[in-house]
């Protein structure tokens, strides 16, 4: 099942499935469908239309001496709908052997007996799912390599199964995916993709390096990769997005980018290649960015951060790591108009907020482009075994239940009151950054560095959520935790109300400059630009906005990550904007508001200023 932000074909069950066709022992009498829900929404559907003709299909098997068997291939975003749907096969066709893979099931002792699933496959499952399928009974299971299972109450583990060195031996995905429609249109718009496996670093909060996947890189050769890539392309899938670890780290990293381009330049696709790139920011990196981001296929260049907090970078095992080093990486991919952007994650165990507020100021005047995501404890991890010893206190992720899924909300470094006002940060900043309310005003404050930032960011949001509260009467505005899960309903409110929105920013803004000795006046006329650029509900339309200072250039100065000069503060304009509309149509998360951004169309002169608006 897709997440929420990604659909894309079914590579890994298709991965699967391909090996056993090509490998499988009982491979011509086995037949395997491959399901694949593009949202929770689906799976009600699909076992209503199963439940059908399914169980009796089930029983017939097992009568007749076959083993039916259903899998789920297991992350953090289809965890409990998956172990819901489990447990209603269970009641449904009990003669079913249900088995689960994938990184979120690697701590099988939560979930073999816990719930309603019999087998679990830690770590790579191509061989080992080829031959527990050729195996002829569950009497065979101790002799496969990487299974878990109950047997008399206990829950079984059998030797690890060593990971292989030889990818190529693996058949392609593509090779059972249908990519295209009947009518040859394409099925997806998108597409992940691994060239490589494994993480060489071990950070303890990550399942990469220390849970199923393994710290050894292997990877695929590059005419593999060039066959897959072009059957993507010849199928019209615009988006290409890595699946490796550490894009740039392998030295044939160089060469895949070079194809990708190639590729681009042949047949106008992929419009975008998106990955997660090394740790260690080296040259090759960054020429692989450069390079395509000179042929426009570069939609960000992350820096995986995740914290600047020392103690938090000891305990993560990632204090020595090059990435850290990040200014003189920011400004060379600045100065080349490289997207770059970093990557923050608060509540891991040694940081503390206020630690991370300042780190947070710091970064928000370096990068133009920052994401910050609440730490989830995630089962197979290094934290997630010591979490008595740092004092882990951690809620469910909404609708995970029993999905082992967990915000962590405190530990021995950060109380409980702390870690929920992070997470309320996280809200603050995705809404009034990232929604394009008040981005422009943010950065001119972290670039000014005369007062903080962050709990200004914490003030804005409290004061919106009051603005919105008559039409949002379920929320508790003191539920921090519930603020965050809301935080789409709140944008979009807010946007319904731009006027209340931006007089009441107005007074909190320049009552938090004051309180710090500042003159609110040039914040507020950066504040008026933002009113000016911010999403807007209905139609697209264009709007004429007249400014007290040169709106214009302090954008493009702001932009660019400079403070504007003092001068542009004293010369008028009258600025074209167009606004591309559909906030709570197209637009309904504030991740998006960047794209429904208005945009400068041209500076008017007085005279056509007044003519125009006299015409409106």
């Amino acid at each position: 099942m897709d997440s929420e932000q990604f659909n894309a074909p079914p590579t890994t069950t298709a991965g699967l499935s391909s090996y056993y066709r090509r490998y499988g022992a009982r491979s011509a009498e086995t037949h395997i469908d491959l399901v694949h829900f593009q949202h929770a929404d689906d799976i009600e559907r699909w076992l209503g239309e199963w439940s059908a003709t399914g169980p009796a299909q089930v029983r017939a098997a097992a009568a007749a001496g076959l083993r039916p068997t259903l899998g789920f291939s297991v992350y953090t975003w289809n965890a409990a709908e998956f172990l819901a749907l489990a447990h209603q096969l269970r009641q449904l066709a009990p003669e079913l052997t249900l088995i689960a893979g994938g990184p979120h099931v690697q701590q099988a002792e939560d979930y073999v007996g816990e719930e309603a699933l019999d087998v679990v496959f830690l770590g790579e499952a191509e061989v080992t799912l080829q031959e527990f399928l050729d195996s002829a009974t569950p009497a065979d299971w101790p002799q496969i390599n990487g299974l878990a299972y109950l047997r008399e109450g206990a829950v079984m583990r059998t030797a690890p199964r060593e990971r292989c060195r030889e990818l190529d031996s693996f058949p392609s995905p593509l090779d059972v995916l249908e990519l295209t429609q009947p009518d040859g249109r394409p099925r997806y718009d998108a597409i992940a993709y691994e060239t490589s496996r494994g993480c060489p670093f071990k950070c303890a909060f990550c399942e990469w390096g220390t849970g199923a996947i393994g710290s050894k890189m292997y990877q695929w050769s590059l005419d593999r990769v060039r066959s897959d890539w072009e059957k993507i392309v010849a199928a019209g899938i615009a988006n290409i997005w890595l699946a490796d670890s550490n894009f740039g780290a392998l030295k044939q990293d160089l060469a895949k980018a070079q194809m990708i381009v190639e590729l681009k330049d042949r047949t106008g696709l992929p419009r975008s290649f998106a990955t997660s790139w090394s740790k260690k920011h080296s040259r090759q990196v960054q020429e692989i960015a450069l390079l395509l981001h000179r042929n426009q296929l570069l939609p960000h260049y992350q820096l995986a951060l995740q914290t600047l907090t020392p103690e938090a970078l000891r305990l993560s095992n990632r204090q020595n790591m090059s990435a850290n080093e990040y200014q003189p990486i920011a400004r060379q991919m600045s100065e080349q108009g490289v997207p770059i952007a970093a990557e923050l994650i608060w509540g891991l165990p040694g940081d503390n907020l206020a630690d991370f507020e300042r780190n947070l100021d710091t970064l928000l005047a370096t990068f133009p482009n920052i994401n910050i995501f609440g730490y989830t404890l995630l089962p197979g991890t290094e934290f997630y075994a010591r979490r008595e010893e740092y004092r882990i206190e951690a809620i469910p992720v909404a609708g995970y239940g029993k999905a082992k899924g967990e915000y962590v909300v405190g530990c021995h470094s950060f109380s409980r009151d702390e870690g929920e006002e992070g997470y309320f940060l996280i809200s603050a900043h995705i809404l009034l950054v990232h929604g394009y309310i008040m981005p422009l005003t943010t950065r001119l404050l972290a670039l000014t560095g005369a007062v903080p930032v962050s709990p200004l960011l914490r003030e804005c949001l409290r004061a919106s959520i009051a603005v919105v509260q008559n039409v949002l009467c379920e929320l508790d505005p003191g539920d921090r935790m519930a603020v965050y899960e809301q935080r789409n309903a709140i944008y979009l409110a807010a946007l319904a109300s731009p006027e209340l929105l931006y007089s009441t920013l107005t007074q909190v803004i320049a009552a938090h400059c004051r309180a710090h000795g500042q003159n609110p006046q040039p914040v507020l006329q950066v504040l008026a630009l933002d009113r000016a650029l911010c999403p807007r509900v209905g139609p697209e339309q264009d709007t004429l906005e007249h400014f007290d200072f040169a709106a214009d250039q302090v954008q493009q100065a702001l932009s660019a990550m400079s403070l504007p000069q003092e001068s542009l503060a004293r010369e008028p304009c009258t600025l074209r904007i167009r606004h591309p509309g559909g906030v709570g149509d197209i637009l309904r998360d504030a991740d998006g508001g960047s794209w429904l951004r208005g945009v400068v169309l041209a500076r008017e002169d007085s005279t056509s200023a007044t003519q125009a608006v006299a015409l409106a």
